[in-house]
């Protein structure tokens, strides 16, 4: 349990906190601002009205009026959140609206997870708002204070858990493909009728789809690479070096999804390169005077 401590508890400047907090909401508002879904779940007829979680306090789907609204709130809110501005308010009302649209979108008998790990990495900033906001935000500004060069646990904190959320979240799905197929997950033709049923769903058909599925040792090799990299994302938190392996591959596997499947998961691809990346150490790469002065305190390492 020492190490697990040592590793949540482990300082980081408040730059990279800063960093996270303005990536993660700033992609949370685009999410909200073009996801044009909203309007077109809003006043479903009551038969077709399936809610989910919370969502079963209500009676019928929102208005579209009453979307629109939330929809417009949940912007603004989620890019004070990016500026640091009120974080007590705004971080909260951000998420909470946000998480409205997204049971919206959940309400129809589908079960959306597109941006599930975007909401959940916001979890730790809900926790720290004061700290998340101590530096590149308006607050900052006015008060005329620098961001602190000082490591604390109190910025390290939020960026750990996120980095454990992205961990757990991979691990439990490359877990849930064990339990329910096993190694038939790879070894079976569980991934070559996800990809034709997936070009068939397709305006056109999907050549690279097509392709992958047609061969069964390059399906058998894509299933065998989404599950290692499923299951062995979670090294890359007490292993920092395999972040530089571990992180690309994420993204390989998102880019490879929609190239093929023509899924979106850009969101999830975006979240896990923002809790990776330290943005104090880019922050000084950028600095003009930085070859001429020695860098501020901080981990010298871009993940």
């Amino acid at each position: 349990m020492s190490s697990v401590r040592r590793f949540v508890f482990a300082a980081e400047d408040a730059r990279r906190l800063a960093g996270l907090r303005i990536a993660l909401f700033g992609l949370l508002a685009i999410r909200l601002a073009t996801n044009g879904d909203y309007a077109q779940v809003a006043d479903q007829p009551a038969a077709l009205f399936d809610p989910v979680s919370l969502f079963h306090l209500l009676s019928s789907a929102p208005s579209s009026g009453l979307t629109t609204v939330i929809q417009a709130l949940a912007v603004v809110a989620a890019l004070c959140a990016a500026a640091g501005a009120y974080p007590r308010v705004s971080f909260p009302t951000a998420f909470a609206l946000a998480l409205f649209l997204g049971l919206m979108l959940n309400a129809t008998g589908k079960i959306v997870h597109n941006d599930v790990l975007l909401m959940l990495c916001l979890l730790p900033l809900l926790a720290a708002p004061s700290a998340a906001s101590r530096a590149w935000s308006l607050k900052s500004r006015r008060e005329g204070s620098a961001a602190p060069a000082l490591l604390d646990p109190a910025y390290g904190s939020p960026i750990r858990l996120a980095m454990i959320i992205v961990g757990l979240a991979y691990l439990l799905a490359g877990l849930q493909k064990l339990r329910f197929s096993g190694l038939d997950w790879v070894t079976g033709d569980n991934l070559r009728y996800v990809l034709l049923s997936a070009s068939d769903s397709q305006a056109a058909p999907n050549q690279l789809g097509l392709l992958i599925a047609e061969h069964e040792p390059l399906f058998n090799l894509f299933a065998a690479g989404a599950l290692v990299v499923e299951l062995g994302f979670i090294l890359c938190l007490p292993f920092a070096k395999l972040r530089w392996v571990l992180v690309p591959a994420a993204v390989g596997l998102h880019a490879g999804i929609w190239l093929t499947m023509d899924l979106d998961y850009l969101s999830q691809a975006l979240t896990v390169v923002v809790v990776f990346v330290n943005w104090a150490w880019i922050a000084e790469a950028l600095r003009p005077e930085s070859r001429l002065w020695p860098p501020r305190p901080g981990r010298r390492t871009p993940i």
